[in-house]
């Protein structure tokens, strides 16, 4: 699909904003006099902390509570370096190296397949308390609670300075990753992380990816703030500075360069100004306009004034990412690659799945042909969706083992299965609803398999960009995440009750378009259906399940047929 003409009215806005920061970013010292700019410098280091914390909570869904640890790693490295005289042009590149290797660590500890996500925020606030007590007692390296002093250089110098690195900072992260696929993932797996999974994405690959360059941009904002406080003492990389940076977020919103930037502002100038207006009691006025924006407003300030002025949905929704499909997608060949050298799409062997002491799959043997549509049926409790689950990656199994295109993926994550030729459809449809459905298109394509042009019946969704998915009806929603599995281009699809919800025109007409797409495209599809109508319009094979089983296997009239499959299923399904 096109997007040019949006993109490019984009990137004008874009450019415009930019350049009206870098002229009244310069102009400032000619306004204000030296407390104001003072605190603009400090205000503009500490957003530059927020949009580093910006980059793993707001836009990767990364709960970080200590991210003060690596603030303080920026800020001690400065100080310690000016110390015992060490060039900063060789200090700080190690203070962000140090920076990024100890989020790397923190992240392959607390990002792992299956952890909680309060995992991350438990070992990132123990990290913030040992840095802040490595601080205190380190006394030859840090002096302790005295801290060490760095020179600033001046006010104005310091401030255009800051401003430089700031500006250089935010538009190369910017353009370079927020605006490419690195951006367009994190977007991804923030709004629907299962789906970008079976769409080839590695969320916990990603979300590493994000914390530690979001450690990195904190870490170079405490060496930034470092000459602009004088003294760096213990408080810098504590838990009382991680909390703080959390009320910037916060306040200014989430996902958005401006949002970090006017909270750290908001915050900062306030408790200057209220300190010296009220003493102490500032910090009981920020704490209430900190839980009345959390309640009334919580995409922040800059996200309760977009929300009011929002341009069309199209234009918005990305929030800084580029969504674009390729220019010219290839066409998929009407037999999946491959399929001559006679290997089964999908091949099952002894497959066992216990939860506990309950099992649910009891050695299950089943292959399915390249190209093949077989539909799974069996009453509640079969077994069905867990089979499912299994083939794509989602539940790891007891026993047994699953080969897909002749490859042995017992073993492997879903993405990794996604990216040898598995699509997935859930029981609910899962999409991008914060997204246009043409962006949800756009995003399939761009992660794609082998690309495919669609059936008309999905192709429709290309230009539906002037409104959100969460306001499609369920069928429409259901026919887009069909048309997002099939724009990524797989050659095997699993579906798990697509037709449920659905009225039974709307039932007949998806059952049309699937038969459609495993003709026209040469898809394998292996479909959980209740309905037997769907069923027998659908079906080339029926495999029956029954008590975690495979009770027999045929087309809808053997099937039908069979005296313990009609007395025990047939009628209850």
């Amino acid at each position: 699909m096109s997007r040019s003409r949006p993109s490019a009215r984009v990137e004008r806005r874009h450019l415009a904003g930019l350049a009206l920061a870098v002229v009244a970013l310069a102009a400032a010292p000619f306004v204000l006099t030296s407390y104001p700019l003072s605190l603009l410098t400090l205000s503009l280091a500490y957003g530059l902390f927020a949009f580093g914390l910006d980059l793993a909570w707001g836009r990767a869904g990364v709960i970080s509570i200590g991210h003060a640890a690596f603030f303080g790693v920026g800020a001690y490295g400065v100080a310690i370096a000016t110390e015992r005289g060490i060039p900063l042009a060789l200090a700080i590149p190690v203070t962000l190296l140090l920076a990024g290797a100890l989020a790397l660590a923190i992240g392959l500890a607390g990002l792992r397949r299956g952890t909680s996500p309060s995992t991350m925020a438990v070992l990132t606030l123990a990290l913030t308390l040992v840095a802040e007590q490595a601080a205190r007692s380190l006394l030859s390296l840090t002096n302790g609670t005295n801290g060490l002093f760095v020179e600033s250089g001046g006010i104005v110098g310091t401030y255009y300075r800051t401003a430089v690195v700031v500006l250089v900072a935010v538009t190369v992260v910017w353009v370079v990753l927020l605006r490419g696929r690195f951006g367009r993932r994190l977007l991804a797996v923030r709004v629907n992380e299962p789906r970008s999974e079976h769409l080839g994405v590695d969320p916990r690959r990603v979300k590493i990816q994000a914390f530690v360059l979001s450690a990195t941009v904190a870490a170079l904002a405490g060496v930034v703030v470092a000459p602009i406080i004088g003294l760096v003492s213990p408080g810098v990389a504590g838990v009382v500075m991680s909390t703080q940076v959390l009320v910037f977020l916060a306040v200014g919103g989430r996902g958005n360069i401006l949002g970090a930037f006017l909270g750290a502002a908001l915050v900062t100038i306030g408790q200057e100004y209220l300190g010296a207006a009220i003493g102490s009691w500032y910090l009981f006025v920020i704490g209430v306009v900190f839980v009345l924006v959390v309640r009334f407003a919580p995409g922040g300030l800059v996200g309760l004034v977009t929300s009011r002025l929002r341009r069309p949905v199209g234009e918005e929704a990305a929030q800084g990412a580029v969504i674009e499909a390729p220019a010219h997608p290839a066409e998929q060949p009407a037999v999946p690659a491959g399929a001559a050298d006679g290997r089964p799409a999908i091949d099952v062997r002894g497959l066992v799945k216990r939860f506990g002491a309950m099992s649910v799959i009891r050695g299950v043997d089943l292959t399915i042909e390249r190209g093949e549509v077989v539909c799974l049926i069996g009453p509640n409790g079969a077994g069905k969706t867990t089979l499912l689950n299994l083939i794509a990656g989602d539940l790891a199994p007891t026993g047994g083992e699953i080969h897909l295109n002749g490859q042995d993926v017992t073993s492997w994550t879903p993405h990794h299965r996604a990216r040898l030729g598995l699509g997935r459809l859930f029981q609910t449809p899962s999409v991008y609803p914060e997204l246009t459905p043409a962006q949800n298109l756009a995003l399939a394509q761009a992660e794609a398999h082998h690309p495919v042009t669609l059936p008309a019946e999905l192709a429709r969704f290309t230009d539906v960009d002037d409104m959100l998915t969460s306001d499609l009806s369920l069928a429409d929603q259901r026919a887009l995440e069909l048309a997002l599995v099939m724009a990524w281009g797989p050659e095997i699809v699993l579906l798990d009750e697509p037709a449920a919800g659905l009225s039974h025109e709307d039932s007949v007409r998806l059952a049309e378009t699937l038969r459609a797409i495993n003709r026209d495209l040469g898809c394998t599809l292996v479909v959980v259906e209740h309905d037997m109508d769907i069923v027998r319009q659908l079906g080339d094979r029926v495999v029956v399940l029954a008590d975690g089983r495979v009770l027999m296997s045929g087309d809808m009239d053997e099937v039908a047929s069979h005296d313990e499959v009609r007395a025990a299923y047939i009628g209850a399904v």
